[in-house]
């Protein structure tokens, strides 16, 4: 079931958006839509685990050594980058 909704934005803002959404042949509703559907499906902690990015799925699993720390080797990594 659709509702009403009722928005407040600069009017710069709105002028943007109205071209973006021509351009995508896309109403405005449906882009506000699917701006929340898709706010919703990330900040949801099932899709916070899964891996996006096509370069961490790459190496996803590549260290198996339980004893590695990744919390050191970052300390590690900043403190000789940064300290003298």
């Amino acid at each position: 079931m659709d509702t009403k909704l009722t928005l407040r934005l600069d009017k710069e803002t709105i002028e943007r958006v109205k071209i973006y959404a021509s351009k995508q042949k896309k109403s405005l509703s449906k882009l506000t839509e699917e701006l929340y559907k898709s706010f919703l499906m990330r900040s949801n902690d099932d899709c916070q685990s899964e891996i996006r990015s096509p370069i961490a799925k790459k190496y996803k699993g590549i260290i198996s050594n339980t004893d590695f720390d990744a919390e050191f080797h970052k300390l590690t990594y900043l403190r000789d980058k940064h300290l003298p």
